[in-house]
């Protein structure tokens, strides 16, 4: 007779065990960064009932099927309390893969090479920040991939929201009524350069000049024809104490003007219930939140690998649930192996609807998968969820020049108001109205979007 060699029940006791100590080492039976390190796949450290969800329920539900209102509640504990009363209670509908165990296709490679490699290096010094030991700023990949507090924990995300050196992000919006009915649509272009832990780009680490910044931002409104050319100039400080510096363009007065640092938890976009807090969950430089806590480990369901529908005209994802039948992308989640579950709340704004967020990290990358804020009655209020995946070239796929062959990237989020019901949806798309296309680690970004001047010409 064979011993089973983790018993039911034995991986649960396992989390619930190092959340109550406060331990936030990664990996179950083996450490998981040395795992990473050796061979780029996250396999080694976890027991079987980990790595497939078919194992996990104990073959209640497996990849292939789909989760909605009647299977939802064999994995409830896997779900964020938003993505539960979605799929149970508002038609929304999952479709369920493989757990995908390569790093190579979870995250940036160079950035994943970059962490392996600088692990170790940096520290958060005595101002709240994050230096190498030597003293510089950060150098690029997870500055702590295997970390061992909740505020290093929020630093896997702070420094480098898209992991690349560069990006441009072609978007569509859908804003829609609790129905799910669509009131507003937009297209996007998102720009993005960082000034500082460059992997990729020349010169690197740091982009000569601007060592005392973070990143560059640039967003562009392209449709529809009333309000394209509307857009904001950003600059980010290195000094996670500080609130950007700010600049918005108007088309119909064709000015710049700066606006206030504290106004991030307003709609970016009439019709929009995405916050500018939110983004990337903690959209905020991370010192103006505090209390940073872990409260809990353990696995999850989460779009990390297959968020990619590239054969489609438009990349266009599959859309479900509301009474419309249109209010949520029908997603692709796996069962992530170990998550981090952790709460900071707001310290330095005058107004703030949350009274915490509470973030979910994917622990092999560190990505954000969700977050939801909660309001002063401890009840959720708004969720914040991202799919990733990796997009490649396929035969009569739809493409642009300017795009690589293949480049990994989130794919698509939610943003739902429960208070409301409204949704908005956000999906990459190859290239907006105007031909903004997607780019990746090119230098002509920070040359063509990378300063205020720049603003106003792209509003013209």
């Amino acid at each position: 007779m064979r011993l089973r060699k983790y018993p039911d029940g034995w991986t649960r006791r396992h989390f619930l065990e190092q959340t109550a100590k406060g331990l936030m080492a990664a990996g179950v039976i083996a450490p998981l960064w040395d795992a990473i390190a050796n061979t780029a796949d996250c396999q080694a450290a976890y027991p079987p009932e980990l790595l497939s969800l078919e194992a996990y329920t104990k073959g209640k539900l497996k990849a292939g099927q789909v989760l909605d209102a009647s299977n939802v509640d064999i994995v409830k504990e896997l779900l964020d309390p938003i993505a539960y009363w979605q799929i149970k209670f508002d038609g929304r509908l999952v479709d369920l893969v493989p757990t995908e165990t390569d790093l190579r296709k979870l995250t940036f490679v160079p950035f994943l090479e970059a962490t392996i490699r600088n692990r170790g290096l940096h520290h958060i010094a005595a101002d709240g920040n994050v230096y190498t030991k030597a003293g510089k700023p950060w150098i690029g990949g997870n500055p702590f991939p295997d970390p061992k507090t909740p505020l290093e924990l929020f630093y896997s995300n702070a420094l480098s929201w898209g992991r690349h050196d560069a990006e441009a992000d072609a978007m569509r919006e859908w804003d829609t009524d609790a129905a799910g009915v669509t009131r507003y649509s937009y297209e996007n272009y998102f720009v993005q350069t960082q000034t500082v832990g460059r992997v990729v780009l020349k010169p690197e680490p740091y982009l000569t000049g601007h060592e005392k910044q973070l990143r560059l931002m640039t967003i562009l409104v392209v449709a529809p024809q009333d309000v394209a050319g509307t857009g904001t100039f950003t600059v980010w400080h290195y000094d996670q104490r500080q609130f950007p510096t700010g600049y918005a363009y108007t088309p119909t007065t064709k000015r710049i003007r700066t606006f206030p640092p504290y106004e991030r938890f307003d709609p970016m976009l009439p019709g929009s219930t995405m916050f500018v807090s939110d983004a990337w969950m903690v959209g905020d430089p991370l010192l103006t939140w505090g209390d940073f806590k872990l409260v809990g480990k353990g696995p999850a369901l989460a779009c990390v690998s297959q968020g990619a529908f590239t054969s489609n005209p438009d990349w266009k994802i599959p859309v479900c649930g509301g009474k419309s039948g249109t209010k949520y992308f029908r997603t692709r989640m796996e069962l992530v192996p170990e998550a981090y579950v952790a709460d900071l709340k707001p310290v330095r704004f005058k107004q703030c609807p949350y009274s915490k967020k509470r973030v979910w990290y994917d622990a092999r990358t560190l990505n954000p998968m969700t977050m939801v804020g909660y309001d002063a009655s401890g009840n959720p209020l708004h969720q914040h969820e991202t799919g990733y995946g990796t997009f490649a070239r396929k035969p009569g796929a739809p493409w642009k020049e300017s795009t690589p062959e293949r480049f990994w990237a989130w794919t698509n989020l939610h943003a739902m108001d429960m208070k409301s019901g409204k949704m908005s949806r956000i999906q990459l798309i190859p290239a907006t109205t105007g031909g903004y296309a997607c780019m990746f680690d090119d230098a002509r970004l920070f040359s063509n979007y990378g300063s205020l001047d720049d603003l106003g010409r792209l509003g013209e």
